[in-house]
């Protein structure tokens, strides 16, 4: 085995016993990286350095190159021989080159997070020293597709509580560029933990798609759905009714409020929210009833479509009051799904157009992927009871 040697700075020493893991840590890293590298380039070019007079088949060295890594140490800064009538890369290089999954899982987050294929190229470099290509970015994320497609396909069971949501992109197709639905389904199992179950791609937010993510969900063993929240989109509603028979739907409560409130003058619609809020969030029916009886006194003479519409949603929009009191905070929206669907539109900010539906489907099944794995062993609702 090689015997490295090389100098740090006292001060240095001393730090990694007053300051564990700080700069005097990356110091001591850079220099066994450093010592590593001289090493391996005295044994490449068979004479250390400044040897003159000697056949050398390996080539001669030819200065020096400054290169930047990043490690769990920090940032590094490292000089390596550079050859003259040959090559030369440390071992240690190779090695980091090996650990292909850091790199192009960073590679990925970038791409992931919205940067574009040549930056992510530049940021790699900048990042790793390793040259990374817009060609090779591309690959990346088609090395995705098989993970996230076996994501995407695998068994479900039983899932008592459904919860979908859409958004909607700008997605090139040909010469054109057009608007795509994305549908995605998440829901809550007999452990009361969340998972994403699945999405579809499709043209537009219609009753046949979602008939297809429904079928597909099924397909797939998803059953024993017993509650389904979502907004009041007909097509929607309908799928859900064909899809799921006998389970009860919740409408969104905050997709309600919003709508509610425009059937009142623009002064009233303050007050006219928190007195619908307060029904909405009754702790049963009785109570429900007896709140709705005090914003009918209120309104009824001054906006009588507007009691009169909130009557005829109320039904709808109190499903939750059937199950436990402790779910009914997380269930009387689609909150839990808007957010992430606000994830998906922060981290595609920089990706005006979608260059094709796959680039867009795969991004963001990786990012539900990972959501997924975020959610894992983490109970949302206690299935035995309030929570």
């Amino acid at each position: 085995m090689a015997e490295l040697k090389f100098e740090v700075p006292e001060g240095t020493v001393e730090g990694l016993f007053s300051q564990p893991g700080g700069e005097g840590f990356r110091v001591l890293v850079e220099a066994v990286a450093q010592a590593l590298i001289n090493s391996q380039a005295d044994a490449h070019f068979e004479a250390p350095w400044n040897a003159r007079g000697m056949e050398r088949p390996n080539g001669y060295r030819n200065g020096y190159k400054d290169r930047g890594f990043q490690t769990v140490a920090g940032a590094l800064e490292l000089s390596v021989p550079q050859a003259r009538n040959g090559s030369f890369r440390p071992a240690l290089f190779e090695r980091w080159q090996r650990s292909e999954r850091a790199l192009l899982a960073a590679c990925g987050q970038m791409v992931l997070a919205g940067v574009s294929n040549r930056n992510v190229s530049r940021l790699a470099e900048e990042a790793f020293g390793a040259e990374v290509s817009p060609s090779l970015v591309s690959q990346i994320l088609k090395d995705i597709e098989p993970a996230v497609e076996a994501f995407r396909t695998r068994p479900l069971g039983a899932f008592p509580y459904l919860l979908v949501d859409a958004r909607f992109d700008k997605v090139r197709e040909g010469h054109r560029v057009r608007s795509r639905a994305f549908l995605w389904a998440a829901g809550v199992n007999e452990k009361g933990e969340r998972e994403v179950l699945g999405w579809l791609d499709w043209g537009g937010e219609t009753e046949v798609a979602w008939e297809g993510l429904f079928k597909d969900l099924k397909g797939r063993g998803l059953h024993g759905v017993d509650l389904l929240v979502s907004d009041a989109h007909e097509g929607l509603c309908q799928a859900a009714t064909k899809a799921f028979p006998g389970s009860s739907w919740q409408e969104c409560q905050a997709h309600f409020l919003r709508r509610s409130i425009e059937q009142v003058k623009a002064a009233d619609q303050k007050a006219f929210r928190e007195d619908v809020r307060a029904v909405l969030h009754a702790v049963d029916y009785v109570r429900s009833q007896e709140l709705l009886g005090l914003l009918r006194a209120r309104w009824e003479e001054k906006s009588p479509k507007a009691v009169d519409y909130v009557e005829e949603h109320l039904d709808s929009l109190q499903a939750v009051l059937a199950l436990p009191e402790g779910h009914h905070k997380r269930l009387r929206t689609t909150n839990m799904v808007e957010r992430f669907n606000q994830e998906l539109k922060r981290k595609s900010r920089l990706v005006r157009v979608w260059p094709n539906a796959e680039s867009r489907e795969r991004v963001y099944g990786a990012l539900l992927m990972e959501q997924n794995e975020a959610w894992t062993g983490q109970a949302w609702v206690h299935m035995g009871g309030p929570a």
